[in-house]
């Protein structure tokens, strides 16, 4: 089973981590491909890069999807999720949608932790759309001060420079009632492993819940024609 990981970000570094996480989480038979925006911004921290993410998507998944039984792409956005699976032949699933399905599997209510507060109002949308608006407690967010020259660097470095302070807002989000919180963003993909144990609750890893709702779809043989999408 072949799984292409796409970075929205142009950042190589980020593309890496979040392939890293992919294949730990992956279910052994999945082999995972990552690549990163041919376009677009270092750091996706406002719904103007999220835009322009969505654009460098659709071109990812339009030129390589048909190379792959599933698509994941891995910003916290989810940018250009919908038009991308009216384009992809097999499953597209992206981070935060997967990551909010699997709190909502949890139980109760959930927090997501995330980078860019102004990314809020985009979360909340997706939280509606999926429709689980009324289990979502509260989005806590870190913002980086990133340049145009430095931005790449930055958020590269944002586990080794921010861990604690996100530990920090995930302890914040238990103590608040959270039953479960989501990790959010291609930058912090595999951080929960390092912060697993000063949390309470379960910590959920975006990349991780998408890789392996990517390979259930691949082996429940979803996959679409064009008769289908016409239809639909």
């Amino acid at each position: 089973m072949r799984v292409l990981v796409i970075n929205p970000n142009t950042t190589v570094a980020v593309t890496e981590a979040i392939v890293a996480e992919a294949r730990r989480s992956a279910p052994p038979d999945v082999e995972v491909t990552g690549v990163s925006a041919r376009f677009g911004s270092p750091f996706i921290q406002t719904p103007e890069d999220s835009a322009t993410a969505a654009k460098a998507v659709l071109e990812l998944v339009d030129r390589l999807s048909p190379g792959f039984d599933a698509v994941v792409i891995a910003a916290f956005s989810d940018p250009g999720l919908d038009a991308a699976r009216d384009l992809s032949p097999v499953p597209v699933v992206g981070i935060a949608e997967s990551a909010m399905l699997t709190a909502v599997m949890c139980g109760g209510r959930f927090a997501i932790v995330t980078l860019g507060s102004a990314l809020k109002p985009v979360l909340e949308q997706a939280a509606r759309r999926i429709g689980c608006a009324d289990r979502l407690s509260a989005i806590h967010t870190l913002d980086l001060a990133t340049g145009d020259d430095d931005g790449a660097a930055k958020v590269t470095a944002v586990q080794r420079d921010h861990g604690a302070a996100l530990a920090g807002l995930c302890g914040r989000a238990a103590a608040e009632g959270a039953r479960s919180i989501i990790l959010g963003g291609g930058p912090l993909a595999g951080l929960a492993h390092q912060i697993r144990s000063h949390v309470a609750v379960p910590l959920l890893d975006g990349t991780a819940c998408a890789i392996n709702h990517a390979a259930s779809l691949v082996r429940m043989g979803v996959r679409f024609w064009p008769q289908a999408r016409e239809s639909a």
